[in-house]
């Protein structure tokens, strides 16, 4: 298990004995010089561009049950629902498909986990791209500043209590790494360190960033994203590819981030026009429903746009929109922007 040690403050340092916290920021500076910042967000918004290649790594529907063994890769999703899982596929590509399946659903749980490679295929993954580096030894990992301990659930009744930041003070006041707007906390280690924040807190996160000093890949998840990008040598794409181990499909640098089935689109677009009528209305999908109701903005009143969502994982949710007196056109775009998010929430991912 490795730990994380106070300091590394110079890029040279041997970290051969484990990973070190470090300040030498700039050394992410070439990550952002690299990222695509204009038009619609792609593969290159993540990963820096300029790779040989690049592989999308599916991060698991569900994690292993406390105490067993149990985990859904998107294959599996695929086979129940009889959706393809094509190179773009989102998790909602395969996982509500048009018709309800006759069989029951592989998962139970909201989806994949967002913005955190799941553990094992993290150490899996290092031990594919150990091979891929002449610098190993020496790699950088970027940690999101807003990473914290997180909460200690107490007793009904009593007030919760906030676990100790794993983080040392002296990290969190010194240089961060900045990259696209986004500040990082910098540790330098060998590639095994992205397991290195699981082993010092309760967070079970990786890095947002990892690379290896000679830049021959780089490792990228987003937080809103459930998969993680990697961009390399094509023969080390190849390799995760077809690693057992993990779950990952090709990437080109121009695919979008994400996609809106036609499916899921028509039905958002139905439910819009239902609601501009007749002010409520509900869609039925395949696995839950979504309840909406609307108050449109007056040109002295914002509106108000209300969902409840009611998923077949047995996970029910609520929410509202605040909506401006703005253009029929506008107006329509807004709902059906929330609607959508609402609708591919059933199912995570």
């Amino acid at each position: 298990m490795l730990f994380l040690a106070s300091r590394c403050d110079h890029p040279e340092v041997d970290t051969s004995a484990g990973p070190s916290w470090s300040e030498a920021a700039g050394e992410a500076d070439w990550i952002g010089e690299r990222l695509s910042r204009s038009g619609t967000p792609t593969v290159t918004s993540v990963v820096p561009a300029g790779f040989e290649a690049y592989a999308r790594v599916l991060h698991p529907a569900e994690e292993p049950e406390w105490g067993g063994d149990h985990l859904v890769r998107w294959a599996e999703v695929a086979a129940w629902s009889g959706m393809p899982l094509r190179r773009d596929a989102q998790f909602h590509s395969i996982a509500l498909p048009p018709t309800r399946p006759a069989g029951e659903a592989p998962w139970s749980s909201q989806g994949p986990r967002e913005g955190s490679l799941y553990l094992p295929d993290a150490e899996a993954l290092a031990a594919i791209l150990r091979k891929w580096t002449a610098t190993p030894e020496r790699c950088w990992f970027c940690l999101g500043d807003g990473d914290r301990g997180g909460i200690l659930l107490t007793p009904l009744g009593e007030p919760n209590v906030p676990l100790p930041d794993p983080i040392p003070a002296a990290v969190r006041r010194g240089p961060k790494a900045r990259v696209a707007d986004d500040d990082y906390l910098l540790y330098a280690g060998p590639v095994e360190a992205a397991a290195a924040v699981a082993a010092i807190s309760d967070m079970d996160e990786t890095p947002s960033l990892w690379w290896p000093a000679d830049r021959a890949w780089c490792v990228a998840t987003d937080q809103d994203l459930a998969w993680t990008y990697v961009g390399g040598p094509a023969r080390l794409i190849d390799d995760i590819i077809r690693d057992p181990r993990i779950e990952a499909l090709p990437a080109n640098p121009g695919d979008a981030l994400t996609l809106v089935e036609e499916w899921v689109a028509t039905w958002v677009k139905e439910a819009t026009a239902t609601l501009l009528s007749e002010g409520e209305a509900v869609i039925s999908t395949s696995r839950g429903a979504v309840h909406a109701t609307l108050e449109r903005p007056t040109r002295f009143r914002r509106g108000m746009l209300r969902t409840r969502a009611s998923g077949d994982n047995g996970v029910s949710s609520g929410g509202g929109a605040d909506l401006g007196h703005r253009g029929d056109e506008e107006l329509r775009d807004d709902i059906s922007f929330h609607l959508t998010l609402e609708v591919i929430g059933l199912v995570g991912g």
